[in-house]
């Protein structure tokens, strides 16, 4: 008799679904899941929750082989476990980012002092993106790689401009941002 994936499938599923053998599994391996993951992630709420994540996955889509159960656990454990440790990396460095721009903006009022100030050059900087935008990518180029304080030879290097050309090149666009600034201001 011929045994079907679908049939397979199923009595694994009811296996591991049928509630006495389930919290059986859940007893047997939920304190060595717990350590492994609070290894992994130094932090025992966590490594519960983990935990509980990988028991459910078990439960709601039972592997299809269940001869090596436990090692499909560890599996999906240390997996998750990584997931979680790459979330955290990111969480932190996205929130030392908004840390980092708060300070820059508390120290740039504490500077400045005005508001008002700070308001007018902020509308100045986006006058400047504007006008940059409008404006061709060879010349923008150039002035954006100039006032980065790039030197003439490392703008040639960069645009694969010839080095005598740049400063012509740099005159050129920089009166024609000087007149493109002055239309977007009226």
């Amino acid at each position: 008799m011929a045994v079907t994936w679908t049939s397979m499938q199923n009595s694994t599923q009811r296996a591991v679904q049928n509630s006495a053998a389930f919290d059986t599994l859940v007893q047997t391996h939920w304190n060595r899941i717990c350590e492994a993951l609070f290894r992994l992630t130094g932090d025992w709420d966590e490594a519960e929750d983990l935990a509980l994540e990988t028991f459910m996955r078990l439960y709601q889509n039972p592997p299809e082989d269940t001869q090596n159960l436990t090692g499909w656990l560890y599996r999906v454990a240390t997996n998750l476990g990584l997931n979680a440790l790459r979330s955290q990396k990111r969480r932190r460095f996205y929130e030392s980012q908004v840390i980092q721009d708060s300070e820059q903006v508390a120290n740039q009022n504490e500077t400045l002092g005005d508001p008002a100030q700070v308001v007018e050059q902020d509308q100045e900087r986006q006058r400047v993106r504007l006008v940059l935008s409008q404006m061709k990518l060879r010349p923008a180029t150039l002035l954006l790689l100039r006032y980065s304080g790039l030197s003439y030879q490392e703008i040639a290097d960069t645009t694969g401009v010839a080095p005598g050309s740049v400063g012509k090149l740099l005159a050129r666009a920089e009166k024609e941002f000087e007149r493109r600034y002055r239309h977007a201001s009226k």
